[in-house]
């Protein structure tokens, strides 16, 4: 299976089950951060958004989302599962 669609949130579910410790999609977030496969931008005042890298573009692809919950909608990356066992690997990165 090559899923491409996994969410940050999916992710940390993933993970949580595989090391049966609970693992927050922020720290999944600051973990892809820490590879180098996305950085943070500041959109507006306090506020400030993931933005793929060159590096993560083998791994992750930016989708136009609308949520179901509010009226927000926008750009939000989803990744392959194989950043699950990158971030597994590198799991001192993220649980510290």
């Amino acid at each position: 299976m090559n899923n491409i669609d996994l969410t940050p949130t999916e992710i940390a579910l993933e993970l949580s089950q595989k090391i049966g410790k609970k693992i927050s999609n922020r720290k999944v977030n600051l973990a892809l951060a820490a590879l180098g496969f996305q950085k943070k931008r500041k959109i507006s005042k306090g506020k400030s958004r993931w933005q793929l890298s060159d590096r993560g573009k083998d791994y992750g692809r930016i989708y136009f989302v609308n949520s179901l919950n509010s009226t927000w909608s926008g750009n939000q990356i989803k990744w392959n599962e194989k950043v699950i066992d990158l971030i597994e690997t590198n799991l001192l990165t993220i649980t510290s």
